[in-house]
């Protein structure tokens, strides 16, 4: 794009939410100076961004911040957009060592939701589901994943709804009981294993955590007659996946936050201490 063809005035405004999404609540002096233009023009910057409501001026002050409507700007680019793009080479990465397909799910309703998977990239799976396909929640080793690190009201209201939802002529429901004992497992185990006798391929699936809550599960679907050595489900492959899930949370954001600040929080009480020695 060309000078001729940009819109100076946007770009200004747009270094301006910039500015103070980083630094937070700024005066007009403070934008001006921290996005390089007169101070005249961050004053009209700031009171078009203001009429607008992007941004407030706080009463009796000259200090602005930015209001939630400039969340929206981010609307069409979910935290889950995110997450597929840092998972996307570690799942091809563990899919190319284990052999089988694996998958991401997320929650949706009462829904686990396919988000990224490694269907045709394997030659085992035996069939190739595609991103976007749903598994009711109470029958998906990623759901049960979820489920398990959910509060324990969420989880409630998520059971309720998906037994009022439940196909009454599926070949496959579980009851409370059952429920809770595959929720325990997870919560035990620190995976979830399924097999239904209607299909070919089995599940073992692990949960997905970022910055200590679910956001959905990884799950790895292989042949039952090929692989009827639960032990080594237990002992390789669910370790693999847990390891995989944490690889991806890791790489996240939140994470890297979560961890920045618990190491500045150890140094400041090391610091205490060092100073009241």
């Amino acid at each position: 794009m060309g000078e001729r063809d940009e819109i100076k005035s946007l770009k200004k405004a747009l270094r301006a939410i910039t500015f103070l999404n980083q630094q937070g609540d700024a005066t007009v002096t403070q934008v001006a100076q921290g996005i390089e233009v007169p101070r005249a023009t961050a004053y009209r910057l700031l009171q078009t961004l203001a009429s607008e409501g992007y941004v407030d001026k706080l009463p009796n002050s000259d200090i602005y911040r930015l209001t939630s409507l400039v969340r929206r700007l981010a609307a069409g680019f979910q935290d889950e957009d995110l997450l597929i793009e840092i998972a996307r080479p570690l799942l091809a990465e563990a899919q190319q060592e284990l052999g089988w397909a694996i998958a991401l799910s997320t929650p949706r309703g009462t829904d686990m939701v396919v988000r990224l998977n490694t269907d045709h990239d394997s030659p085992l799976a035996l069939i190739r589901y595609g991103v976007g396909a749903s598994l009711p929640i109470l029958l998906s080793t990623c759901g049960y994943c979820y489920l398990a690190h959910c509060t324990p009201t969420e989880r409630e209201s998520i059971v309720s709804s998906a037994l009022q939802q439940a196909d009454p002529t599926a070949p496959v429901r579980f009851d409370r009981p059952q429920i809770q004992r595959l929720i325990d497992g997870v919560l035990s185990d620190g995976f979830c294993h399924l097999e239904f006798d209607h299909y070919r391929e089995g599940n073992l699936g692990v949960p997905l955590l970022l910055a200590g809550r679910p956001v959905g599960g990884i799950v790895m679907r292989y042949i039952k007659s090929t692989l009827r050595n639960t032990d080594r489900l237990r002992e390789v492959y669910a370790p693999r996946l847990q390891r995989l899930a944490r690889e991806v949370a890791e790489r996240h954001p939140l994470h890297v936050a979560q961890t920045a600040q618990a190491a500045q929080a150890i140094q400041g009480v090391n610091t205490k201490a060092r100073d009241a020695s």
